[in-house]
């Protein structure tokens, strides 16, 4: 397999480069779909989310809580987030290898460019104006990959207000990715460096019928009666937790 590899041209091994890319993205979409269903799942009525004590005050099982269920949901997610974080790893890695070859090998034919469809989002309660949004395919290997899921937004608070909902993918906070080192980190620093103004976010989201879209929306950090400042917490793909 190595010789094969040497003899192909910079061209040849970018079209292979590309379609083992195009597999991991696939598999990544896979499991960041099933991240946010087993997050949905615990969120339903008699479990105990993704982070809820399963023990009473005198250290007894909930009894107003599935504990074998809610247990069996968060083994799976802590299982897929070890899967995503090792996917992430050789997504990066393929990466590394196309953006090495020349480009003039990496430049795509004019007629591959995809039309961009741009369209209105769904109304959210208490949002502001509908975000853009465009459709979004798993075979897009351009998308940016998401490092944080929202797995809870509060009542009334500014994450609500943005449009933002659980389930949604978070490509990019501000100026935070998947490439930035300890992003979850960066994200807690942006929130605090924001001083009231509108951080611009991009999430991805599965629609209905198993389409993705992408949004950008403008959330502003701020005091509320709630915890943080903006009603939500990220679940990390890959990273430690944290609620803001």
């Amino acid at each position: 397999r190595a010789m094969a590899a040497s003899a192909q041209t910079p061209s040849e091994l970018y079209a292979t480069l590309k379609a083992e890319l195009q597999v991991l993205v696939l598999r990544k979409d896979a499991l960041e779909a099933e991240l946010a269903n087993v997050v949905g799942a615990l969120a339903a009525p008699g479990l105990g989310g993704l982070r809820g004590p399963l023990v009473d005050a005198e250290g007894y099982p909930r009894a107003d809580v599935d504990v074998h269920s809610t247990r069996t949901l968060r083994n799976a997610h802590a299982r897929n987030n070890t899967d995503h974080k090792a996917l992430m790893g050789a997504i990066e890695v393929k990466m590394h290898a196309i953006y090495a070859l020349p480009a003039t090998a990496r430049a795509p034919p004019a007629a591959a460019t995809p039309a961009v469809t741009v369209a209105k989002s769904p109304a959210v309660s208490a949002g502001p104006a509908d975000p853009p949004v465009r459709s979004a395919s798993a075979m897009d290997v351009d998308d940016e990959a998401a490092f944080a899921l929202v797995d809870e937004v509060m009542g009334g608070g500014p994450a609500e207000g943005s449009g933002l909902r659980v389930g949604d993918a978070l490509l990019r906070f501000g100026e935070v990715s998947a490439t930035t080192p300890e992003a979850l980190s960066a994200v807690a620093r942006a929130v605090g460096a924001a001083g009231g103004a509108e951080i611009s976010i991009v999430v991805k989201r599965r629609g209905a019928g198993g389409t993705e879209e992408v949004f950008t929306l403008g959330l502003r950090p701020r005091r509320w009666e709630g915890r943080g400042l903006l009603g939500c917490h990220l679940s990390p793909l890959g990273v430690s937790a944290l609620t803001q």
